[in-house]
């Protein structure tokens, strides 16, 4: 059995749901008349029978983008971060300098110089057309 969500008695018979200040709330047949009663009818229980089926297809995107960023790892060589911070310092740029011209955040070229992070291949792209003499 559940327990009233106001008064935390056990709800005995069918449960009652309210809402308050936009919180949903399960209650008591008692407590019910705090709120406004919110009338359950079968297409809400079909709503949530199709979720699961979305998180699946949600996970299974990002398997695929998993697995994709793994391809682009295996591109990548041995050392990228610090070829990378030497070649933006023989082009005489920070990094907030690089990560502006690229159009990507000062952190991601600071843990990509770290090797804390795999660019992929659109960064990395970006950042061959920018130091392109020096890499």
């Amino acid at each position: 059995m559940t327990e009233c969500e106001i008064c935390g008695v056990e709800i005995k018979g069918k449960v009652q749901y309210i809402t308050i200040g936009g919180s949903k709330l399960q209650v008591c047949k008692a407590c019910a008349r705090h709120g406004t009663v919110i009338v359950q009818d079968n297409k809400a229980k079909t709503t949530l029978g199709s979720e699961p089926v979305q998180h699946v297809k949600a996970k299974r995107r990002l398997y695929e983008q998993m697995d994709l960023a793994l391809e682009e790892e295996r591109e990548i060589e041995e050392g990228y971060g610090r070829k990378l911070k030497e070649a933006r310092e023989k082009a005489g740029l920070k990094q907030a300098e690089l990560a502006k011209r690229i159009n990507e955040k000062e952190s991601l070229v600071r843990k990509i110089e770290n090797e804390e992070t795999i660019p992929s291949k659109e960064v990395w792209g970006k950042i061959e057309r920018v130091l392109k003499s020096f890499l």
